[in-house]
């Protein structure tokens, strides 16, 4: 099998060739078509999760593949079944980590892998997807729809007379836009600090963009909602700044924060007491608090009713080959979350 592999801390990943070794209970062997490239892998190759124990070792966590064999015990899905990957878990057994073998080592790997060919994922972290799809309708079921357009969804009902600020334009951001389209929020507003990707989100069909240093932050949501603030504000971009800046924008007695971005390990955000105190609440999401077996196969059925456009989050496609490049381009100005395929 011919996967990426994480040796060092701050260095590229390297293609090998790995040996599988056979099936424990509660794997599967899934050949992958398609994979998403997030900002949770750029973190982890960069050394922003903090000391890695687990070095060399395979990363991914989105995907979309057809399930190629299977170990004892697994009842979920049979060979031939085209099968959703997310680090979000469902049913099933937990198949526990992975040892590959390289020509001269050991590659470790979790209960989900997919920056690699073949890969051995535990049957929690696979939905079924009944009849299959175009892998390109699947990919981001994993975490990109799930987490932005999930928590979004999960949130609180819309306000016909309120608003919503996102935070962030990257892959979760636009695909909470996407939530926010479907829950029929009259106003959403979505903050970026590169152009391209708030040129993407109104073609999402946003009402309003902010392009954080050029306009200010705060400033301009009190234009936009006449003062009033916005009833929920969703943080994705996963910055110090964009964090401390949310809890301003949701409006007193009611408004709701969110926080869906993730920081560097050892990072923190400061709250200044007075925005809770005057009626503002400030959660966290976890994968948009959804139920796998249940949710992602009806986000792949949004997406392929167009009620979810995924084309519009889904950025440059990549081989295998080039997955250094994806991970590069989760820092460009182009907007949409990079794909890994396989032809």
């Amino acid at each position: 099998m011919r996967a990426a592999v994480l040796r060092e801390l701050g260095k590229p990943l390297q293609l090998e060739e790995l040996r599988l070794p056979p099936l424990a209970s509660g794997q599967l062997v899934v050949r992958m078509q398609r994979a998403a490239v997030c900002h949770s892998q750029k973190l982890e190759v960069s050394g922003g999760r903090g000391p890695d124990r687990f070095l060399p070792h395979l990363i991914g966590h989105e995907g979309v593949g057809i399930v190629e064999d299977i170990g004892p015990d697994v009842t979920k899905a049979q060979p031939g079944d085209q099968v959703v990957l997310s680090w979000i878990r469902g049913s099933g057994r937990d198949g526990g980590p992975v040892a590959y073998r390289s020509a001269n080592d050991c590659v470790n790997a979790g209960p989900i892998a997919t920056f690699c060919e073949s890969p051995i994922v535990s049957e929690q972290c696979v939905t079924p997807i009944d009849p299959p799809v175009d892998p390109e309708l699947a990919v981001l079921a994993g975490c990109a729809v799930p987490t932005g357009a999930g928590t979004v969804l999960q949130a609180m009902p819309a306000n016909p007379h309120g608003g919503i600020c996102i935070l962030g334009a990257g892959g979760v951001g636009l695909a909470a836009v996407c939530g926010a389209m479907v829950a029929g929020w009259p106003l959403i507003a979505v903050a970026d600090v590169r152009p391209a990707r708030l040129a993407r989100a109104r073609e999402l069909g946003v009402t309003h963009t902010i392009q954080v240093g050029e306009e200010d932050l705060e400033e301009a949501a009190r234009r936009i909602t006449d003062g009033h603030g916005f009833d929920l504000v969703v943080e994705c971009a996963g910055s110090v700044p964009s964090m401390e800046s949310a809890l301003r924008l949701a409006k007193p007695r009611g408004g709701k924060v969110v926080i869906v971005g993730n920081l560097e390990t050892g990072k923190t955000f400061a709250v200044n007491p007075f925005d809770l105190i005057a009626g503002r609440s400030l959660w966290g999401s976890w994968g948009g608090g959804i139920n796998p077996d249940h949710d992602i196969p009806q986000l792949v059925q949004m997406m392929a009713q167009g009620m979810v456009n995924h084309r519009l989050l889904m950025g440059r496609r990549f081989p295998l080959e080039q997955v250094n490049e994806a991970l590069a381009a989760l820092d460009d100005d182009e907007p949409g979350r990079p794909v890994i395929t396989w032809s």
